[in-house]
Parts: structure tokens; C-alpha cells; sequence
């Protein structure tokens, strides 16, 4: 589509990990995934690019104002402006010529999942009054029902605006189509960590269920949850969730479907309070987990190193990478081990990752996967039900 002169509303996904104590991101892919967002429009002639963007988990209230700094580097030629607002009637008077605005954390209003008519949100009411609108879809969480990635998009599309794919979802779509025919073809190991515990009990089964070939390995708060579920006294790890009571007859569930194919750590490195020890699974309750213990880092590489020509998919991080200064320490070491046997060349493996945490444990232990989407469960939603999940009406 020709954007000659349009004032392009571009949703993306700049979701990043920003890290206070150093003043950088841990990891900048979603921000240049934006980048190239915004050079995408100006390449087709628009007038100006509006960027939307969520940061963090709802009710953080995390800002944006980082984001544009790391922006401006990359898009120099531009003038880009941080409007400091989510949605105001005086965004149209910051367009112009050349100009990139960067709206606030769309999440910092509770509207953007709770509303009841999307045309009486304030997000919608700005976008309206943005003259020569084009809506350019390029974050790819469709499966979030959220206002600005879903409702508004959706709503303009059926009153006749333009509403437009991106290169990163476009590329998203093509990806999920080429991962899921991978994993019907081949042996494959998921390996699954992070601390999203309802994507993960919600995925992990129907991934396994399409994909019969599939086993997993489980770390991080995940495989600590499920040990929860099966009755393990955790301790303080409890802590680490909340609310997430609901998932325990998930968990239990999935276990009891899969058990064979489901592989949990055999000990875990824990700090004790008094330093870092490595513990059987039993001793769970005695220390906060870190990391995967040295036990279940050689079963999990020895699992990986016994297949050929298999896939491996990685999303969500072992342990705590975030508290680890070195790829040797606690937190960094399991994914360091584990990643390294998957990549190991002599086994032919296809490794994938997937996710912002992923992406930021890649970065820092300089290993390349062979497929990579900066999404999670938006990707994995589309490998499981169809390439179009969640843009059916975006479809043509």
C-alpha cells in the first residue's frame, strides 16, 4: 500500500527489559523490530509515524521514555518526539513532516483491557481525530484482546479505514507456518522456563498434543509451580506468584496426560540466604531457586545430545538470568549448558527461540538460533491453531 502523505498509527511491541541499576535494556530487539516499523512507513511516504507501544505487566505503569532515546539512535534522519501522553486530542498537533511521535505505555490506563464501547475509550477518540489515518499492524499479540491491538484496529478496519500488516507480523505469520511444519516432521525437544505461568500451562499441552514427536524439559518458576502442583512443599518460592491458585488442576492435568514426555529438574541451585547451594528436588522448601541444579543440567544435555537431527525450542529462561554478572554464575549457568549442547553442531539440531527473555539469554551467551520471533505465546497460539490466529479479519 502507498502511504503518500498519511499519518501512519503504528501499534508495535517495544516490550523491553530495561534494567534500572545499569540505566540499559537487556535486550533491544523489540525496539528495532519498531525501528524498522517506522522505516517501513517512511519508505512508502508517510507524512509522520505514531508509535504505540506496551511496557510491562499491567498496573506497573512503566514508561516509554527509555524506549526513545535507544529509537533516536537508530533513526537519526527523523525527528522524534515523546509525547508523554497514552492517548490526548492534541497528538495531531506533534505530526509533521518527518516526525516519529512515541505515545506512552498503553498500559498505563485500565481501559486498555477493560472498557465496554471501544468508541467511547479515549485511546479510539485520538486515533479518530489523527487526520489521513493509516493503522499499521505490526505488534504480533493478537491473541491479547486489548484495545489497541485488537478492538481499535479491528473496529477501523470494518468503518473502511485502512488497516495494514507490518513486515515483523507478516514475518510472524510466514514463521509460524514453516515452525509448526518443522515440528510435525521431526523430533523435538521444548525447552520451557520464565515465570509466565498461564501461557505456559496453557500452551505446553496443546503444543504437545499437535506435535506427538515433542518432549519437554522444564526450569525456572514454571517447573518450580508444577513441583507445587504435585505436592511439593516449595516454601517462600511461593512468593514468587500470585494469584495462581486457579492453575494448580491445570498443571496437575497436563502432568497427569503427559507424564513420560514432561521432564522436571532433579535438583536446583537455591540461595539458602547465606549463599548458593545445590539441592535435591525434595529440598525445595529450604532456599530461593535460581537455577536448575548440576544434576539436571547433564540429564537435560544428555537428552538433547541423544537425539539427531532434531528441533529445539526454546522459550522463557532457565533460571534467574537477570541476578547473574557472569554466564558462570547461578541464574545464567543452566541456560549456558543447556543452550550450548542444542547448538552443539555435530548433533544437527534446528534450534528456535522465541520470547524477549529468550532472545536477552541468547544475546548474552552469543549464540544465534536458526529461527527467532521476539513473540512467545502469540507465535506458539499461531504454530498450534493456524498462521492467522487471532487475525482472521486481517486475513485479506
Amino acid at each position: 500500500m502507498d502511504f503518500a502523505g498519511k499519518n501512519v498509527f503504528a501499534k508495535v511491541d517495544m516490550n523491553s527489559s530495561y534494567d534500572e541499576k545499569t540505566g540499559y535494556f537487556r535486550d533491544i530487539e523489540k525496539i528495532l523490530q519498531a525501528v524498522r516499523t517506522v522505516k517501513f512507513a517512511f519508505e512508502r511516504g508517510a507524512r509522520s509515524v505514531i508509535i504505540a507501544s506496551h511496557q510491562g505487566d499491567q498496573g506497573k505503569n512503566e514508561t516509554l521514555k527509555n524506549h526513545v532515546d535507544a529509537i533516536k539512535l537508530h533513526l537519526p534522519h527523523a525527528e522524534i518526539k515523546f509525547a508523554g501522553f497514552r492517548a490526548s486530542l492534541e497528538l495531531p498537533g506533534l505530526l509533521g513532516d518527518n516526525v516519529v511521535v512515541v505515545l506512552e505505555n498503553t498500559r498505563t490506563d485500565e481501559e486498555e483491557w477493560s472498557f465496554t464501547d471501544v468508541k467511547e475509550t479515549k485511546m479510539y477518540q485520538m486515533v479518530k481525530q489523527v487526520p489521513e489515518l493509516v493503522f499499521l499492524k505490526d505488534d504480533p499479540a493478537s491473541h491479547r484482546k486489548e484495545l489497541t491491538t485488537y478492538h481499535i484496529p479491528k473496529t477501523l478496519k470494518e468503518e473502511g479505514f485502512p488497516v495494514v500488516i507490518g513486515p515483523a507480523l507478516q514475518e510472524d505469520i510466514e514463521l509460524a507456518a514453516k515452525v509448526s511444519n518443522i515440528l510435525e516432521g521431526t523430533d523435538s525437544f521444548a525447552i520451557l522456563g520464565g515465570k509466565k505461568l498461564p501461557d505456559q500451562l496453557e500452551i505446553l499441552p496443546q503444543m504437545l498434543k499437535k506435535f506427538p514427536r515433542m518432549r519437554a524439559m522444564l526450569g525456572g518458576l514454571f517447573s518450580v509451580y508444577i513441583e507445587r502442583a504435585l505436592g511439593k512443599n516449595v516454601g517462600d518460592n511461593e512468593k514468587m506468584w500470585k494469584d495462581e491458585e486457579k492453575l494448580i488442576g491445570a498443571a496437575k492435568t497436563m502432568m497427569s496426560e503427559f507424564n513420560g514426555r514432561i521432564m522436571l529438574p532433579k535438583d536446583y541451585c537455591m540461595n539458602s540466604g547465606f549463599g548458593f547451594v545445590c539441592a535435591p528436588v525434595e529440598s525445595l522448601h529450604t532456599g530461593k531457586v535460581i537455577d536448575i541444579g548440576p544434576d539436571t543440567i547433564l540429564k537435560y544435555m544428555e537428552t538433547i545430545g541423544s537425539a539427531k537431527n532434531a528441533s529445539v525450542l526454546i522459550n522463557g529462561a532457565t533460571g534467574f538470568y537477570e541476578a547473574a554478572a557472569s554466564i558462570s554464575e547461578p541464574g545464567m549457568r543452566g541456560a549456558a549448558h543447556v543452550y550450548s549442547e542444542a547448538f552443539d553442531e555435530k548433533h544437527g539440531h534446528i534450534v528456535m527461540g522465541f520470547g524477549g527473555d529468550s532472545m536477552a539469554v541468547f544475546n548474552r551467551l552469543g549464540f544465534k538460533p536458526h529461527i527467532n520471533s521476539s513473540s512467545g505465546k502469540a507465535f506458539f497460539k499461531r504454530v498450534i491453531y493456524g498462521p492467522y490466529y487471532g487475525l482472521e479479519w486481517l486475513k485479506d
